[in-house]
């Protein structure tokens, strides 16, 4: 699509607001609530609003593609997508023997029939072979199967990459990475006096060490006839289906994991993580207030605000398009220009399936940070197990996935504020 073109969907986008706005006003000036169907169309003109802008930013993302760039990444996860030949491997690139073109070339062949069919040696298969099972039970999969599988996790789950992302070996440790508090100020001394320094007891360390915790197996079926045909990309295939299944699991604990045996999520009240210090209300009992939004905005310190984003289910976004401040002004506005995102408050948002969404007693329903300072590990392995027989009957194979860990976590509380629904 042409940039003529593109500017026409934002400007049609930006029509389209203005008419939702209108319905606003006009029940304003005539000092009513919305009717049913004046809601609708509210709702619609809003929809296909982000629907024109999102497909504007589809052609411009295309646009850079074609003309020989890569559109770089938001966050810390930007580094870790370098191409290669900037910066050595990226950081996601394990070395083994996983690793080479040869193996992942007999791992796809593994999914097809069970065999490697010659294509490594058998020194080799004895190595990445994870059992005693001759006529295929567990291999490694293939490092060009895992990055896939994570390439399309972070491209479903926003919280991915704007998080710092970490990959780890499938026993490594980072640590207690969690500031319980900070470091005070450095003062002046006495003029030409010569000083002790001064034991500083502001900086504490939390107790939650983060490190890959077991993810539970996962079986997927395909049938034997998919698996013979050539003309199906058996690896895309596995890979999108496991993708789709991890990242549902993924997102679930990053929202609200309790970090016993999985991620510590963000809506998660823990002194291992974010604790209720930093809970902020809306100033309404059933949802959302403009002045509410802008206490919590305020809130995070300067150091934070550059990076900071809102984090709303969908629903919410919904509600917070239809709220003015006090001088009359919609405090969510649309990113009409190339490159622009919609924001709320000037500062963009991002949305989430899981994220929560009940608006109502004392729950949370938002949160507003640098998610940067939410620390994710992953551990770059797995394990597949090729059941053909146990699915005979159905003209199925099953793929087991096994030996796949992961943890996330907090690790500065005052980087956030979690948006709480004041209670009744």
């Amino acid at each position: 699509m042409s940039r003529t073109s593109t500017l026409e969907l934002r400007t049609e986008a930006g029509r389209l607001v203005t008419e939702a706005r209108s319905v606003l006003e006009k029940a304003d000036e005539e000092k009513r609530a919305l009717t049913s169907e004046e809601e609708t169309r509210f709702d619609a003109l809003h929809a296909d609003a982000e629907q024109k802008i999102a497909q504007a930013q589809r052609h411009e993302r295309q646009g850079l593609a074609d003309a020989g760039f890569t559109e770089p990444a938001e966050g810390p996860q930007a580094e870790r997508n370098i191409d290669s030949t900037q910066k050595g491997k990226a950081e996601t690139r394990v070395s083994g023997p996983t690793a080479t073109p040869e193996y992942a070339d007999a791992f796809v062949s593994f999914l097809r029939t069970g065999r490697t069919n010659g294509l490594i040696e058998k020194e080799q298969r004895a190595t990445l072979q994870a059992d005693l099972d001759t006529g295929g039970g567990f291999f490694a999969a293939s490092e060009r199967l895992i990055q896939g599988i994570l390439k399309n996790v972070d491209d479903s789950l926003i919280i991915r990459q704007l998080a710092t992302v970490y990959q780890v070996a499938r026993n490594e440790t980072l640590g207690i990475a969690r500031l319980d508090g900070d470091i005070t100020a450095f003062e002046f001394g006495t003029a030409g006096e010569l000083t002790s320094a001064a034991e500083d007891t502001g900086l504490a360390f939390g107790k939650r060490e983060l490190r890959p915790r077991d993810l539970k197996r996962k079986l997927i079926k395909i049938s034997k006839a998919l698996l013979r045909s050539s003309r199906i990309d058996v690896e895309g295939f596995v890979t999108a289906r496991v993708a789709y299944a991890l990242a549902a699991g993924l997102e679930s604990a990053y929202m609200t994991g309790g970090g016993a045996s999985g991620p510590l999520g963000l809506f998660t009240a823990s002194d291992d993580g974010i604790g209720t210090a930093r809970d902020v209300v809306t100033g309404n009992a059933t949802g959302f207030t403009a002045d509410g939004l802008i206490t919590i905005q305020g809130t995070l310190k300067d150091a934070y605000q550059g990076a900071a984003r809102w984090l709303f289910h969908r629903d919410a976004i919904t509600a917070i398009r239809k709220l003015k401040d006090g001088m009359g002004q919609y405090l969510w506005q649309p990113g009409l220009s190339a490159g622009t995102p919609n924001v709320i408050l000037g500062k963009p948002y991002v949305t989430g399936d899981k994220v929560p969404k009940t608006y109502t007693n004392g729950l949370y329903a938002g949160m507003y940070g640098d998610y940067s300072f939410y620390w994710i590990a992953d551990a770059v392995s797995g394990t597949v197990q090729r059941l053909a027989e146990l699915y005979s009957l159905t003209g199925q194979v099953g793929l087991l996935f096994d030996d796949m860990a992961a943890d996330a976590a907090p690790v500065l509380a005052e980087a956030f504020v979690r948006i709480k629904i004041a209670a009744a």
